[in-house]
């Protein structure tokens, strides 16, 4: 199927320009995906290095609260009483109250024992492996968070050991575990040194906060962090505290109001913050949604990781953002290339005209009309230019055909008068011939006569002359013999006397006879495998012609004293008889074997240089093998070896007799 030019164009200009938009449309889906995935990532590490900022506020927060509370005179009053009374403890526990603590002691230098006492979460022992206590009795004021043990919890308060209780909610993808629930809290705690009467440290004030359920810190920090924003009725970010890898603090509510506490993180996430104390940040899962999540280590004082400080941007607000970011540039794309496909349009219609002008006028031209021309166009100095060569062309056109048809006129009488000369010499070719042949015929006979002592005995030096004789007398009857065939192909009258012959007894054994003597010159052998029962269909006098051209030239050319090897293969699957005549011998190089087969063309190396022929041999072989249907071509590896091949159908169809030919002869 054609299509016009104009179509052509048209659809090409528009390809190119909608695949141009389709890639710049994909290119820039693919960046504004990229932009805004990197613009989240790093939106949600800022937010949890804010998060983390403000975690650390807390700690700071609750030791200035602490500072406030040692200027109370309860205080040293518990610092330097060996017993408490009950007034003293309940004015601590107001204290504690009071700043928003979930426990408060005063805790004496001696040997680490309590002096005074609001709410304790720890026993004797662990006091005194608490860092922060210990830093504090050394005369240091620090923070940390720290693990504090359900029989620690329900010492100090049953209703601290029930805050801390967390109903682990199964997750996807978390670490394995048989946990039910954790009854372990998370505690922020702070202690600074008390001073005594004599200005050392006499012992140190100790509080803290539980983090379990502590839904105000949370809070407190998602405003700080994401202040009020929403999307779709949902919080845009969320913060989450972790002991260990189970959520006991989060920002993130169900629909019953309640909190999403009890989640487990990813085994991803555990792996690489719990255990090589590293940041991660992922996609995960928060209820029914997804958030891109960052999470940092929560380390005791001692340096061990405790928990996880995480917090998740909402991904649906992102997403939302990215396709109206896509829908935006794909509408400005769709308008650019509705824009460029009209420009495009309008330009190549400039373009187009003078073009169908142009063709237009070919066409006059290629049907005969030369004397067509075209006028000035419009559509750019391109274009001018173009009709003004196609002017010229079509007057150097004109005046050529007009040369053309003298040169045509000349040519033909050329012709004619070659046609003649050729028609004269084909027929003196075949006169000459057939007026050699038959006194040819009657020498040979005569020659082989006296050879076979008919007319007597022969001496010594008359049996080499008629020999020589007779070796000459062969050479003519084969060279009459290729001239006759010469002007059959010629004229294209070689016609087929098909039959069915023993190729070996009726046809290759009469050339090695007849070879016999100019092969015994050369000291060669003429061995043949071609069985004896095989049978062709062909012309046996024309393929008679093919070996012995084949054979003799293998005698001529080939090694003193070497061998000669005839031989068959047949293929009935392919339907064909492959005959090859190898010969050691100097052979021949490719430029050689390109003329092999051409009328009149010998060998012109050193070696062959003396050779007698006519260089008709080969070109007449050529021919009559593929007459009978078969092919032929020539290899050699020059210095070593030639070999001849010819293939033959292994069946010919002999046609029916018809009138006013011979039978079995084929029409050429």
């Amino acid at each position: 199927m054609s299509f016009r030019f104009s179509t052509i164009q048209m659809l090409g200009t528009t390809l190119i320009v909608a695949v141009t938009s389709l890639c710049v449309i994909v290119a820039g889906f693919t960046i504004i995906t990229g932009i805004v995935q990197d613009e989240t990532q790093l939106r949600v590490q800022m937010d949890l290095n804010s998060a983390r900022t403000i975690y650390r506020d807390q700690g700071v927060e609750l030791q200035m609260k602490l500072n406030q509370i040692s200027q109370q005179k309860v205080v040293r009053v518990s610092l330097i009483g060996r017993h408490q009374d009950v007034q003293t403890v309940a004015r601590l526990e107001e204290l504690r109250r009071q700043y928003g603590l979930d426990f408060l002691r005063v805790v004496g230098l001696e040997e680490g024992a309590p002096t005074g006492r609001a709410r304790s979460l720890q026993s004797l022992a662990h006091m005194k492996e608490d860092l922060v206590i210990r830093n504090a009795l050394a005369g240091t004021g620090t923070y940390g968070a720290m693990i504090f043990d359900t029989e620690d919890l329900r010492q100090a308060s049953p209703e601290l050991a029930a805050r801390a209780h967390v109903e682990i909610a199964p997750t996807e993808h978390s670490v394995p575990g048989i946990r039910e629930a954790e009854e372990r809290a998370m505690v922020l705690e702070s202690a600074i040194p008390l001073a005594g009467p004599d200005g050392k440290v006499a012992g140190a004030l100790c509080g803290g906060i539980l983090l379990n359920h502590r839904s105000s810190l949370v809070d407190e920090i998602q405003r700080s962090v994401f202040g009020d924003a929403r999307f779709e009725n949902k919080p845009a970010g969320t913060v989450t505290v972790f002991l260990r890898d189970v959520g006991v603090a989060t920002s993130v509510t169900r629909a019953d109001s309640g909190r999403e506490i009890g989640s487990r993180v990813t085994a991803d996430a555990y792996r690489t913050v719990l255990e090589r104390g590293e940041r991660f940040s992922a996609r995960t899962r928060v209820g029914s949604d997804w958030y891109l999540s960052a999470f940092d280590p929560i380390r005791d004082p001692s340096g061990e990781v405790i928990g996880m400080l995480g917090v998740g941007l909402l991904e649906d607000k992102y997403l939302d953002f990215r396709s109206n970011l896509v829908r935006e540039f794909i509408l400005i794309g769709i308008v650019a290339l509705a824009l460029s496909i009209g420009s495009a349009h309008y330009c190549s219609t400039r373009i187009r005209r003078p073009l169908l002008q142009l063709v237009d006028a070919t066409r006059k031209i290629s049907s005969g009309q030369l004397d067509t021309r075209v006028s000035a166009v419009q559509g750019g100095k391109e274009a001018v230019e173009l009709a003004q060569a196609f002017n010229s062309m079509a007057e150097s056109l004109e005046r050529h055909d007009q040369n053309l048809n003298k040169v045509a006129k000349r040519l033909q009488q050329a012709y004619e008068e070659s046609d003649e000369k050729n028609q004269a010499y084909l027929e003196m070719l075949g006169f000459v011939t057939h007026e050699l042949k038959s006194p040819l015929a009657s020498i040979v006979f005569a020659l082989g006569s006296l050879r076979e002592g008919l007319l007597g005995p022969l001496n010594a030096p008359q049996e080499a002359t008629l020999k020589a004789c007779s070796t000459s007398a062969d050479y003519l009857n084969a060279t009459i013999g290729n001239f006759l065939n010469l002007s059959r192909v010629e004229e294209g009258e070689i016609k087929l006397k098909l039959r069915r012959v023993h190729l070996r007894q009726d046809v290759v054994d009469h050339v090695t006879e007849l070879l016999r003597d100019m092969a015994a010159d050369n000291q060669m052998q003429i061995r043949c495998t071609i069985p004896a029962e095989l049978t062709i269909v062909c012309d046996p006098g024309l393929i008679m012609s093919v070996f012995q051209n084949l054979v003799s030239n293998a005698i001529k050319y080939g090694k003193h004293g070497a061998e000669i090897f005839i031989s068959v293969k047949t293929d009935n699957e392919a339907g064909l008889h492959t005959f090859a005549v190898y010969n050691e011998g100097q052979g021949f190089n490719i430029e050689e074997r390109s003329k092999l087969f051409t009328k009149f063309s010998r060998f012109t190396a050193e070696n062959y240089g003396t050779k007698s022929g006519t260089g008709l041999g080969l070109f007449v072989t050529k021919n009559i093998v593929e007459r009978h249907g078969g092919t032929i071509f020539a290899d050699s590896m020059p210095g070593w070896w030639a070999r001849f091949t010819f293939t033959l159908p292994v069946e010919i169809p002999i046609p029916a007799q018809e009138e006013g030919e011979e039978h079995g002869r084929v029409r050429p």
